[in-house]
């Protein structure tokens, strides 16, 4: 027998044409379908390099403040002529050491803007998770909502179902004509019509779902009561707490530092320098020793420096009407989300009494049109009135879950309320299912 070498394969290559990758899981949890959006979602994985790269910069701005080392050698012929002669080197070498003393708050400055920039990039790393948890609730509620209709319009086709083997019997009875028959099939159809147009719906819904979690399921547990007991406070909104607003709050902040930044620049740099330069030549070597403190001081640059500090300053206005807007963001989204809760709340209790009524009426009907009371239109009519008043009521709730979630995620209780800290779940280390 020959032993079996192992072999070492070659790591794959990312294939950019492949589609995302889906699973088919028992049981899809709410809370579960968010964590696998954000693992799924590249603006989740785009907002977390810029966290990265925001690292990178900071480390950047804050290494001016330490020594510089620098080799420098070179070969070839110079010539020199000074007052006690001339001198041809061949080549040289040395090393430099350079070290920032003062700048007038340019360094600072840099690495108080790129520690604002972290804090913004963290921020909207936290509106981003927000955002993806909205848009992944509100399809696992339209999965919901279809699955709801498609119960609603079943039990309706049993009921007429029912209204057609009453109408069937009394025909063959000569109770009544064929034509009370055919007029409950063509109901009966066109409640099948119905029914498959709820369907195909609510494969378009799990499949947007399935795009967002990356999981096909068709078992969705009921939402959690929580995100109905959440306080509603147009009037005092905590904007502090907003993602949004403390991101756009700290790119302020990082535009005040550069309008810092730029202001300094009519101030001088200090600095010491020391150097140890070997040169070779035809005749003789020598070193070249230096130890200086190094002034430099712009006179004029012909207007650069106001012009980047007007800049500066214009992006300072900028930030802090983008504060303003996503102030107003929240409070549009807010509002409008209140409304529609409100609305779909008084709709769902109509919806529900009109359910009542009508179920009552249907049981009343049938027994009449069994002694000849009613008409089968009758009977078919009140069938339509119990059908679009569950309807109407399932409508009405998940538009109220819905204005719910939207509420929710304009105040940024979103994640809080499903018990997803984003503090913990982010940056470093994203949500996991753990």
């Amino acid at each position: 027998m020959h032993q079996a070498l192992a072999v070492e394969e070659p790591p794959a290559e990312f294939n950019w044409q492949a589609a995302p990758s889906e699973e088919r899981i028992a049981t899809l949890t709410l809370r579960e379908a968010i964590l696998r959006a954000f693992l799924r979602n590249p603006k989740i994985s785009q907002a977390a390099a810029q966290i990265h790269i925001g690292e990178a910069d900071l480390d950047a701005a804050k290494s001016a403040w330490y020594p510089q080392i620098s080799l420098q050698a070179s070969g070839g012929r110079s010539h020199q002529t000074d007052s006690s002669g001339s001198l041809n080197n061949n080549a040289s070498g040395g090393l430099t050491l350079s070290q920032l003393l003062y700048d007038f708050g340019r360094t600072g400055g840099a690495i108080d803007e790129q520690h604002a920039l972290a804090d913004a990039y963290r921020y909207s790393l936290y509106d981003t998770m927000t955002s993806v948890a909205q848009d992944t609730l509100r399809a696992y509620l339209e999965v919901k909502r279809y699955q709801a209709l498609v119960v609603a319009a079943r039990d309706n086709i049993a009921s007429l179902d029912r209204v057609k083997e009453i109408a069937t019997l009394r025909a063959n009875a000569g109770l009544s004509s064929q034509s009370d028959v055919l007029q409950a099939g063509t109901r009966l159809a066109g409640m099948r019509a119905t029914l498959e147009q709820y369907r195909a719906q609510q494969r378009s819904a799990q499949a947007q779902l399935t795009v967002l979690t990356g999981v096909v399921s068709d078992n969705l547990p009921e939402l959690p009561e929580t995100l109905l007991q959440q306080q509603v406070t147009l009037d005092r909104i905590a904007y502090e707490n907003s993602a949004a607003v403390r991101s756009a709050q700290a790119k302020q902040q990082a535009a005040n530092q550069r309008v810092r930044q730029a202001a300094s620049n009519h101030w001088p740099t200090i600095k010491v320098e020391a150097g140890r330069t070997r040169y070779e030549n035809d005749s003789r070597s020598y070193w070249d020793d230096e130890l200086q403190l190094q002034v430099e001081a712009p006179i004029y640059q012909g207007g650069l420096v106001n012009a980047k500090t007007r800049s500066a300053e214009g992006e300072r206005e900028a930030a802090q009407a983008a504060i303003q807007q996503a102030k107003l963001d929240i409070n549009q989204h807010a509002s409008t989300a209140y409304a529609d809760m409100i609305g779909a709340h008084e709709r769902q209790q109509a919806g529900e009494q009109q359910l009542l009524s009508a179920d009552h009426t249907r049981a009343v009907y049938a027994d009449e049109y069994k002694l000849s009371k009613r008409s089968l239109n009758d009977l078919l009519s009140v069938e339509q009135d119990v059908f679009q008043a569950d309807s109407m009521r399932i409508m009405a709730l998940y538009d109220g879950w819905d204005a719910t979630v939207r509420y929710a995620a304009a105040v940024d209780n979103l994640l809080d309320i499903m018990g997803i800290d984003r503090e913990k779940s982010s940056g470093q280390t994203l949500p996991t299912l753990q």
